[in-house]
């Protein structure tokens, strides 16, 4: 093999390593789930809240909210109040999972396509307070629905106000987009 070909080539290897080492870096900047300094936040603002979270809904939606399997992410930059986030995003499992279908399709008028985005406390505790944990919404007390709701969203980085979120204040307290 001439010399000049050999440069090229490991030149052309070389050039891959490095475009695909600046795929991994930017795939790895992508914050799934809410930051660990998010998570201390809303645990001061919400410890019952919190501790319903890590009990109820982590085993799905994992310690940070990031989303595993089929369960889609519900705290952190990508999630809150787009619920789903992207209808034409068909790499979501999320979007897949029939369970998941079913629950959309109840919540949303005959002839919408999706669901409107969570804007207040309110509707994210509709949505949870009928449709979460999947199949065993009955075993969770509306306070700790109540309590959940008010974690989640000092995860967002809602202010809170003192004593949290409640039916009174739910539906004045509105979800910040990230």
């Amino acid at each position: 093999m001439p010399a000049a070909h050999g440069r090229r080539l490991l030149s052309q290897i070389g050039g891959a390593f490095v475009v695909s080492g600046l795929i991994g870096v930017g795939c790895a900047a992508v914050q799934l789930g809410a930051t660990p300094a998010d998570i201390a936040k809303a645990r001061s603002q919400s410890e019952q809240g919190a501790t319903v979270f890590a009990n109820e809904c982590a085993k799905c939606h994992g310690q940070r909210g990031e989303g595993m399997g089929s369960a889609p992410d519900v705290m952190g930059p990508s999630a809150l109040p787009e619920y789903p986030r992207n209808a034409v995003n068909t790499s979501d499992p999320a979007l897949s999972d029939p369970q998941m279908l079913q629950i959309q399709a109840q919540g949303r008028p005959a002839g919408s396509s999706w669901r409107d985005p969570f804007r207040t406390a309110q509707d994210l505790f509709q949505f949870v307070s009928t449709h979460m944990p999947k199949g065993h919404v009955a075993d969770v007390k509306p306070a700790d629905q109540w309590a959940v709701v008010s974690f989640m969203l000092a995860a967002q980085g809602t202010t809170l106000p003192a004593g949290g979120v409640g039916p009174a204040n739910a539906g004045s307290i509105r979800i910040p987009r990230r």
